[in-house]
């Protein structure tokens, strides 16, 4: 075949009319006013207005704009390595470059960056420190330069090809690795099987290959059971789910082949008849399920106390609080000498008050410091500290301390919010808890499920995997306390009475006047726009109930009470999109906490400024500092994961670093984000969806209801919302679309390893 003819065109570039910043595509003028358009990867194309330019390309002839030249290629004409030396590479500004340049020729120079760089410490100002961000920035600039010439082809977003660049730093010759398997690049989250297979088809990869298949297998069954919080699957639905990916029809044979292969490889594994599961969540499952059959029948001791009930008596004037007849029982278990135990109870009946009264049963036989309280987020487990008293400790600062060890050196470990916790990492918590240490389980069954596969909490209420004790009581101070009640009517799908005058809950009503009358009696484009100018109405509410909590909020930033500040008011909604979702309310809420005119960083979706309040939304290990080593200036850094769902506060915008730095208060840690990670890692915080407050408690939340969200209302969904609230909870919108959000239960069962291996041994 004739290959394309290329052309080359060179001129000063005058104008970018438009640019894509996930694409880098651009569209610009020359001084000539000739349009060219195409991929510029290399840097912000803004940055080289004005600069002489050569491109290679192609003519082509547009209907709106006539004649354009489509580059594949641009480059600096004069002095590129200069442009870029200044411009690019951090730690060389002009003067630097030119004596640099004024010294050596290009090749020599471009040389003794790659080979000897050490020889930039002949030239004044520099020192060891300045040489290592020198060459840091010099090689991540030219392997980046040459992996994005390749992969912007692809229509891959300079953000993903940093992510890369980052995973596969180590690889050796990583374009070549490419070309020979593009699918080991849907390891890296915004990738995927889809553009990855893109990338395969270009480069001539044969669609019924093993490894394309076993690919997207791989890809399909993880992302399944991440979306959907299964751990194992029916083949004959991953089956379907691979026709579709694939674009396949009933090739179960070429499935079947390359099932049979990762089973004998343990890649795969059948958890029964039909159904499989991903290595990683079968072992997990498989040794949750062995950690608890291996305890069930154990009993640590005999008693701790002889007489209970006198014991009890005696606590109750140190406690300042009786127990109920459910609470006992679960610190008589204890006393039986259980070394594991469920506390499950609903919001309001005590988890808290009995948790406390167990941990001080058993301290009679264990020190104050053999005794901890663990929860997935920094604010649970300080609140669970706070509760009981005793030291608390995220799950993840808990395994990185004792990751050395074979176990944690605890003689009795409570974890908190149960819910929460996925089968992953409630494996990583059993793995290191020796037989001889008391675990107690403390979980809400009616909150969501955890984000991740895995239903631990409820299996292990299914199939009674340990003691189980159940408090059902709900405990209120008065009778103008009704959070609580109203969550747990809602829970059992009944409409409670939500127009009394509480304390705590107030429902504020912007209903639309007889919406289902004029749903049926008007035309669909005129109820739309009554119902837009009902979500404008609930939207002014939103904001006129949050203005009156800024004062309190900045307040507590000027005492340091970060902590308090970040959980003094929180607005919470299902859906991300639309007039009530999240992406508008966090853009409206911004501007009301946040009008500061200070110099501020627009990323794709939202700008952030100094004191925004923000969410980690992608579990990832870190770059960061303990707040006292940011304090003293300290030039060192730790490396630590940071969770999905952290809240944190901006604390710096650094723009010549081009840093955005986070303080998450209760985790200890000040966190240096990229500003190109800002897209994929965080986002504003003032408002967020249900799932993302999972396990958090606020001072005051708010709720919009409206019918446009109808598609997420649910039971399980309102009763997680409302039960985030500590002091007050405002409920604001449509009084039927709450009503029917209050009788619509949630049904969705997850399917689990745990489940499967349990129906085999029944």
């Amino acid at each position: 075949m004739e290959e394309e003819k290329r052309f080359k065109l060179s001129g000063v570039l005058k104008k970018v009319f438009y640019k894509n910043e996930e694409t880098k595509f651009i569209t610009a003028v020359l001084e000539n006013n000739q349009r060219v358009c195409g991929v510029y990867f290399d840097t912000d194309i803004e940055k080289i207005v004005g600069e002489e330019i050569v491109m290679t390309g192609n003519w082509v002839t547009h209907k709106k704009y006539g004649i354009q030249f489509v580059f594949d290629t641009l480059e600096i004409k004069e002095a590129e390595l200069f442009f870029f030396l200044t411009k690019i590479v951090k730690g060389i500004g002009q003067k630097f470059a030119k004596e640099l340049l004024d010294k050596y020729e290009e090749e020599e120079l471009i040389k003794i960056l790659n080979e000897t760089p050490e020889k930039l410490l002949e030239f004044k100002g520099i020192k060891e420190k300045k040489l290592n961000t020198i060459v840091a920035s010099w090689q991540k600039f030219q392997h980046l330069r040459e992996l994005g010439s390749f992969l912007s082809k692809y229509g891959v977003t300079s953000t993903l090809i940093t992510k890369i660049y980052s995973n596969f730093s180590e690889v050796e010759n990583l374009i070549e690795k490419i070309k020979e398997n593009p699918y080991i690049l849907i390891n890296i989250k915004g990738i995927g099987f889809k553009k990855a297979d893109e990338i395969a088809k270009s480069l001539g990869i044969d669609e019924k290959s093993e490894f394309r298949i076993m690919a997207c297998l791989n890809y399909t069954l993880r992302e399944f059971c991440d979306n959907n919080g299964n751990s194992s699957i029916d083949k004959y639905h991953l089956y379907r789910l691979l026709d579709e990916a694939l674009r396949f029809n009933n090739q179960e044979l070429l499935y079947e082949d390359c099932i049979v292969q990762m089973l004998a490889k343990e890649e795969l594994f059948v958890t029964s008849e039909n159904r499989i599961a991903p290595s990683m969540l079968y072992y997990a499952e498989k040794r949750i399920l062995e950690f608890f059959k291996r305890r069930k029948d154990e009993r640590l001791f005999r008693k701790i106390v002889a007489n209970l009930d006198e014991y009890l008596l005696r606590k109750e004037q140190t406690l300042g609080f009786k127990l109920s007849q459910e609470q006992k029982k679960a610190v008589e278990l204890i006393n039986d000498g259980q070394n594991t135990l469920f506390l499950i109870g609903y919001a309001g009946t005590g988890k808290s008050t009995s948790s406390r009264a167990i941990l001080e049963l058993l301290e009679e036989i264990v020190g104050f410091d053999d005794i901890i309280t663990i929860a997935l987020s920094g604010i649970a487990s300080q609140r669970i500290s706070d509760t009981t008293g005793y030291t608390s400790s995220t799950i993840q600062s808990l395994l990185v301390k004792h990751k050395e060890k074979d176990f944690f050196p605890y003689k009795v470990i409570l974890l908190d919010e149960a819910s929460m916790v996925n089968s992953v990492t409630f494996y990583q918590i059993i793995s290191k808890i020796s037989d001889d240490t008391i675990f107690i389980i403390v979980g809400d069954d009616g909150q969501l499920p955890a984000i991740g596969a895995g239903n631990i909490l409820s299996d292990a209420i299914k199939y009674e995997l340990a003691s189980i004790c159940k408090l059902t009581k709900i405990y209120r101070q008065n009778e103008n306390q009704a959070i609580a009640v109203i969550a747990n009517d809602i829970r059992q799908g009944e409409v409670p009475e939500y127009k009394e005058d509480y304390e705590d809950f107030k429902f504020i009503d912007v209903s639309i006047n007889n919406y289902y009358a004029l749903k049926n009696s008007v035309s669909s484009n005129d109820f739309a726009s009554l119902r837009l100018e009902n979500s404008d109405m609930i939207l002014h509410n939103i904001l006129n109930i949050s203005a009156s909590f800024i004062a309190s909020f900045y307040t507590l930033i000027k005492q340091k009470d970060i902590s308090k500040a970040l959980i003094l008011f929180q607005v919470i909604t299902p859906m991300k999109g639309g007039l009530l979702g999240v992406e508008n309310l966090n853009i409206q809420l911004q501007r009301l906490f946040n009008s500061s005119r200070e110099q501020s960083y627009k990323a794709k979706l939202y700008e952030y400024k100094l004191s925004d309040k923000v969410i980690h939304i992608k579990n990832e290990n870190m770059k960061c500092q303990t707040m006292s080593m940011y304090k003293s200036n300290s030039i060192d850094f730790i490396e630590r994961r940071v969770f999905n769902g952290q809240l944190g506060l901006i604390i710096k915008l650094d723009f010549e670093e081009k840093k955005c730095i986070v303080l998450y208060p209760n985790d200890d840690m000040v966190v240096f984000y990229d500003f190109d990670e800002l897209n994929s890692l965080l986002s504003l915080a003032y408002c967020l969806t249900i799932h993302k407050t999972q396990g958090m408690e606020y001072e005051n939340a708010l709720i919009p209801m409206s019918f446009s969200h109808y598609i997420m209302h649910n039971t399980k969904l309102l009763y997680t919302a409302i039960t985030r609230a500590k002091k007050m909870c405002y409920i604001v919108g449509e009084d039927d679309a709450f009503k029917s959000a209050c009788k619509r239960i949630e049904t969705t069962k997850r399917e689990s390893v745990i489940n499967d291996l349990m129906q085999i041994s029944i």
